[in-house]
Order: structure tokens, then C-alpha cells, then sequence
């Protein structure tokens, strides 16, 4: 009979092997996918069984997925079961409206899975009661075959029994009998040692390898969920003080009473004006001439010999303070694989670029990105991880990821000197410059090699050319 065939598709390696690992102890071939548009490639080919899809993923979701799968004739027939972590009623009623079979949780009991390729009919129920046919291909010697009457209604059929012919008597076995069936051979601790410590040491790996992706997996989850708290409440901690430090708006103080004699003191303004315009217009002619005669240089006296010095000119309003420069082509700095993003050196090059912004007498956003690359890497959580061996398989590798990556996405606090840098820009460009810090999101196995056509060498390469720190500036629009 021809195995059954299963498609995974979740962006997450931890959760494509936990169910990858329980379909294949039910003997179904399992392929997998990282994204939808990946799983929409692989069925232009392939015809599986089931597809077990997940909801939150990069690029489309699983949902729009599953529409697109119905809405096409050749695929719509194929089942599809929500492999997500989203939960109730409401979300579940939502995959069925537009297709799904049902949801399966990724924290589920070893039995669910079981019973879920039951209800898609990938597996035979085997509680329906339909007996087993036992064929009986050979009649010893000595009994005869008898045909019995059929049993009653709902007790099943008894095909036939076997029943000696003529009284059976048990004597010993002869010597040559002994002679026919030789003993066992007996085995040493040796052997057995080199039977048994192979499958111990391939099950052992298939274990690690298990318990690793499962690690993984609940790693990045939390991960997860504490950023998104962290960020939650750094969002309400900001508002509760943006409206704490809201200006109190303080009333007008009432207009001063008018003084009793406001008509004589306007007369006197009135005529006080009229003077000075009558002492203008008579010195208007020497103001003229004085126009046209050339200042002559400033002097000060000289700290050594008396003598007069030329002051030196006042700069104008044009060359006192520059316009606002451009924006400079973005820079990057590698990061080694187990180096922090703001190393010194890499916090000094951050330094001196920010340097050259204020002489340029730029006006905007810098922004600096930190960017990591996923390693092939072997190891285990309590001894650590360590890039592979370059001519290793990468289909080999225990994990995939960056340990250094994950640890700043933990604990993405700022280093103090980083601290210090950006708040003198912004205080000696008077809030001209402003420096933003953001880590790039994880771009999964999209750019690198084929994990089955590649060694980790070439697998690392591409992670080495994708760790950097990035520095971009956007210039601020002008008016």
C-alpha cells in the first residue's frame, strides 16, 4: 500500500520537526514548507494527503494560504488542518468558513494527532470492529479441514476449523530431529555490544536533536511574548509620562485698569511723536552722507607694542551657520559570529560617523540597524553552540539560528557608552540629529544555500556576509 503523504508548513524549524517526528510514527512521508508561497510551489507538483498549516507567518498567512488552496479546483480537495497556537471558538469557526478542516494546537496530547488523521480519513479508524480475515494456506498432517455452519446474525462468520483425523500421540524428538534443527549460537558481551550501541547512539541523536528543536521552540516563543510585553509597557510607561509632563496651561492675568487720565496721556504721545518726526526729517539729509562715507576698520590695541590691529571681520548670517547637508551613503561594519553588535571598536566607528553628520551640519534621522546572520551550528543548550564543521552537510546541522541574536532580542538594553553617544548629538546638534537603534527582523532560511545541495561552510558564508551593523541617515525634508 503506498505511504501517505503529509506537507507542514510553519516558518518555525522547532515546530516542523515536533510534527514532522509524530506523522512519521503513524509511517506518513512527511514534506515540509517555511512559508505559504513555498507551499503553493511545492503543489503545482505534489498531491499530499493532509497539509498541516500555521496562521502567523512572514509574507502571507496561513489563512490567505488556505482561501487560495480552496479557491484552486486541483487542490481544493486536499484537507487542511490550522497547526497554530491561536485558540477559541471564534478563531476556530474562522478557519472553517473559509476551509479548514479544524485546528490543531501546537501543546497538544501525544493522542490528538491520532485522532485528528482519523477524522481526515489519512488513517483507518480501527474502532469500527470489522474482523480480520486469517487465511489458513496450509493443513498439517494428519487433520482434516470441517466447513461449520455460519454463526448467528451480528456474531461474525467462522470460516472453517481444523480438527485431527486420527488420535495424536506427542513422543520425544529423536536424535535426528536434534541433528535437523541446530542451537542458537550463543553470544558474547561483545557482540551484543556491537549490536545494541549503534541504535542506542542513532536513537540518541534523533533524541538530542528532538529535545534541541523543542528547546528552540519554547525559547523563541518566550522570547516572544516578553518583548511584546516589554514593549507594551514601555508604550503605556511612555504615555503616563508624556501626560504627566503636559504644560499646565496657566490663565491670562486680567488687563491692568486704565488710568483715569488715558486721554491726556494719549495727547502727549501725540505730540511727542510729532517732534521726533519733525527732528527726523531735518537730519535726513546728514543721515544720507553719513551713508555714503566708508567705515573705517575697527582697531584694538595691541597687548605687546601699543600698536593697532585690524579686527578680524564679523561673519554674516549666510556663512555663521551651515545648511542642512544631505544624507551620506549608509555604512556597515561586519560582526563576528559571538561578538556583541557594540563592541568598542564598532561603538568608535558609530562615534565617529555620528561626528561627521554634525560637521556636515546634517538634519534628520540617523538610524542604526543591527543585523544577524543564522549560523549552522552543532552543540546542545547546557555546553553551547559552535559553528559546524565548513564540510559538514547543512541538513546536519543541530540548529539553526544565532545565540548572540537571541540573547539581544532577551535583553535589548542599550550599553551605557551607546547611551552617552547618542544623548551629546542630540544635545549639541539641539535635537537636529536624532540616532535610532532597531534590530532587523529574522529573515529565516530565505537567500541562503539549499540545505540538502550545501556543506556548512557555504551555509555560514552567506550568515558571515549577513551580520552587520548598518548606518543610514534620512535628511530631514526642508521647508
Amino acid at each position: 500500500m503506498t505511504p501517505k503523504r503529509a506537507l507542514i508548513v510553519d516558518d518555525s524549524k522547532s515546530a516542523r520537526v515536533v510534527l514532522s517526528r509524530l506523522l512519521e510514527k503513524h509511517d506518513l512521508t512527511v514534506d515540509m514548507r517555511d512559508s505559504a508561497e513555498a507551499a503553493l510551489q511545492y503543489l503545482r507538483d505534489n498531491r499530499p494527503d493532509v497539509i498541516f498549516m500555521d496562521h502567523v507567518m512572514s509574507g502571507m498567512d496561513g489563512l490567505s494560504a488556505v482561501q487560495a488552496i480552496k479557491n484552486d479546483p486541483s487542490t481544493a480537495s486536499i484537507p487542511i488542518m490550522m497547526y497554530t497556537s491561536q485558540d477559541g471558538e471564534l478563531y476556530a469557526g474562522e478557519a472553517r468558513a473559509i476551509g479548514a478542516a479544524g485546528v490543531l494546537a501546537k501543546q497538544m496530547a501525544p493522542g490528538d494527532i491520532a485522532a485528528v488523521l482519523m477524522q481526515l480519513q489519512v488513517l483507518p479508524d480501527r474502532r469500527d470492529g470489522t474482523p480480520r480475515e486469517v487465511p489458513l494456506t496450509t493443513v498439517p498432517a494428519g487433520f482434516d479441514q470441517v466447513q461449520l455452519p455460519a454463526a448467528e446474525p451480528g456474531g461474525g462468520a467462522i470460516a472453517g476449523i481444523v480438527v485431527p483425523s486420527a488420535p495424536v500421540t506427542c513422543e520425544p524428538s529423536s536424535s535426528g530431529n536434534e541433528a535437523a534443527t541446530p542451537p542458537p549460537p550463543s553470544l558474547t558481551a561483545a557482540d551484543v555490544r556491537a549490536i545494541v550501541e549503534p541504535l542506542l547512539q542513532e536513537q540518541g541523536i534523533d533524541l538530542r536533536r528532538f529535545v534541541v528543536a523543542s528547546l528552540d521552540g519554547v525559547g523563541g516563543r518566550v522570547v516572544t511574548e516578553v518583548g511584546e510585553r516589554v514593549q507594551r509597557a514601555v508604550a503605556d510607561l511612555n504615555a503616563t509620562i508624556a501626560k504627566a509632563t503636559e504644560p499646565v496651561p496657566v490663565p491670562e492675568p486680567p488687563p491692568p485698569p486704565r488710568p483715569v487720565g488715558w486721554i491726556a496721556l494719549a495727547a502727549v504721545a501725540l505730540v511727542a511723536a510729532l517732534g521726533f518726526g519733525v527732528l527726523a526729517w531735518q537730519q535726513h539729509a546728514e543721515i544720507a552722507v553719513l551713508k555714503a562715507v566708508p567705515a573705517a576698520p575697527a582697531t584694538v590695541p595691541s597687548a605687546s607694542a601699543g600698536e593697532a590691529e585690524t579686527a578680524p571681520p564679523v561673519p554674516s548670517a549666510a556663512t555663521a551657520a551651515p545648511a542642512h547637508a544631505s544624507a551620506p551613503a549608509a555604512q556597515r561594519v561586519p560582526i563576528a559570529y559571538g561578538e556583541a553588535p557594540f563592541s568598542p571598536g564598532r561603538i568608535d566607528a558609530l562615534a565617529s560617523w555620528l561626528s561627521g553628520l554634525e560637521h556636515r551640519g546634517f538634519a534628520g534621522t540617523a538610524r542604526v540597524t543591527v543585523v544577524a546572520g543564522e549560523y549552522c551550528l552543532t552543540g546542545n543548550p547546557t555546553e553551547g553552540y559552535a559553528p559546524a564543521p565548513a564540510d559538514m552537510p547543512a541538513n546536519r546541522c543541530d540548529v539553526v539560528g544565532n545565540p548572540a541574536d537571541e540573547a539581544l532580542r532577551a535583553n535589548p538594553a542599550e550599553p551605557p557608552a551607546l547611551g552617552a553617544i547618542i544623548a551629546g548629538v542630540r544635545e549639541r546638534s539641539h535635537g537636529a540629529i536624532e540616532v535610532r537603534v532597531t534590530y532587523a527582523t529574522r529573515s529565516g532560511s530565505q537567500g541562503y544555500p539549499s540545505a540538502a545541495d550545501a556543506n556548512a561552510g557555504q551555509w555560514n558564508a552567506v550568515a558571515a556576509a549577513r551580520s552587520y551593523l548598518e548606518f543610514a541617515a534620512d535628511a530631514r525634508p526642508t521647508s
